[in-house]
């Protein structure tokens, strides 16, 4: 009886063994957007959602990602991420625009694949961009 129980068992379980032995599919590549500010300034970026995110001075910060599902990475112009780039920097208790990337230029951005079904594009400022 022991033998007869253990075949129904088996074939029972079979389809839940399996579900859970699936090896990791790939379901994207993501492109990742960073701002490099390399000035002596720290700078802001207003979103659009009238969010103001500080970069301060030598640091990158990631500003957006996207998902494609093709091995290749969406340029910034292309990306539904943002439409332009606008930076500011504080004087006195204003924030004055410095520098301007509307619409986005792709030849500004700087390409790099870190690894696997991993993109970025890194926009770098630098004091001379932004004087």
């Amino acid at each position: 009886m022991k033998k007869r129980f253990k075949k129904p068992l088996l074939f029972l379980l079979l389809p839940f063994l399996l579900a859970f032995h699936c090896e990791e599919e790939n379901t994207g590549f993501e492109t990742l957007y960073l701002l490099q500010n390399d000035s002596r300034s720290d700078l802001f970026l207003i979103k659009p959602e009238s969010l103001i995110i500080e970069i301060e001075s030598k640091t990158t910060m990631m500003v957006g990602s996207a998902l494609n599902s093709e091995t290749s990475p969406i340029l910034p112009s292309e990306s539904f991420v943002f439409n332009g780039i606008k930076l500011y920097k504080m004087d006195s208790a204003d924030l004055i625009l410095v520098y301007d990337q509307d619409p986005l230029n792709d030849d500004l951005w700087v390409f790099n694949e870190p690894s696997v079904n991993r993109f970025e594009y890194k926009l770098v400022i630098t004091d001379a961009l932004i004087d």
